[in-house]
């Protein structure tokens, strides 16, 4: 791999690249209805853990495809999960009653009490990724990706549905940050990318838990390739 787009690139405006590593999280896709294969799967059952392609147990994943054809085209594809992510957890709490999410997870104890200011913080998370990485982009004299029109339908109206469809976003975000991480060529960008990407795990093993999973089923998360992670996202994407 080389490293050229350090000359291509103006690296000496760091405040917006610091930021991004102090301040960071992202997601990606899924349907409430594809939640039915992990209740089939017994949720906290081994196996295809839903965070990409199925590679055998205990074996660490292969790399996807490079689809990528610049440090940019990185940064705009997580700024793409990341617009949906936010808008997603916008949408929902503001269409759900409070009341209604606290009542999915009664007899939970604290969780109960505590689920949606957890929600709102996981919903901060998503739009300052979204606000860091479009700066990021330009202060690498790029363009930022145009926030793309979203339709999620009774996935942000319906509080059971909303939960699930969160987890799964939150699966997908994590297996595309694992998918694209390997390719960004400029050094200085790998550690804020690990950091959205170890906050998105989180976000991701939480909604899983609240979703009735196990929040870590594998030792290993697969990855998924851009064209992978785009195809599941475009069933959310009006244009």
């Amino acid at each position: 791999m080389t490293n050229d787009n350090s000359k291509r690139f103006d690296l000496g405006r760091r405040p917006v690249l610091g930021g991004l590593a102090g301040a960071l999280t992202t997601g990606a896709v899924g349907t409430a209805a594809a939640a039915g294969d992990d209740e089939h799967h017994g949720g906290e059952q081994h196996g295809d853990d839903g965070m990409g392609g199925g590679a055998q147990e205990d074996q660490p994943p292969e790399a996807v495809p490079d689809e990528f054809g610049s440090d940019i085209d990185i940064l705009n594809y997580a700024l793409t999960l990341e617009y949906l992510e936010a808008e997603f957890y916008t949408r929902g709490l503001q269409n759900i009653d409070e009341a209604a999410l606290e009542q999915q997870f009664e007899g939970w104890g604290p969780i109960q009490d505590q689920v949606v200011n957890r929600l709102h913080v996981v919903r901060d998370h998503e739009v300052t990724h979204a606000e860091v990485l479009g700066q990021t982009v330009q202060s690498l004299g790029g363009e930022p990706a145009q926030r793309p029109e979203f339709d999620f339908g009774t996935a942000v109206q319906e509080p059971a549905e909303f939960i699930a469809t969160a987890a799964l976003l939150e699966d997908i975000g994590v297996s595309a940050y694992a998918g694209a991480a390997p390719y960004i060529d400029t050094f200085e960008l790998v550690p804020p990318a690990l950091s959205i990407h170890s906050v998105e795990a989180r976000h991701a093993s939480f909604l899983r838990e609240l979703n009735g999973e196990i929040g870590f089923p594998e030792p290993f998360d697969d990855p998924r390739s851009k064209s992978e992670v785009l195809e599941l996202a475009s069933g959310f994407i009006v244009e």
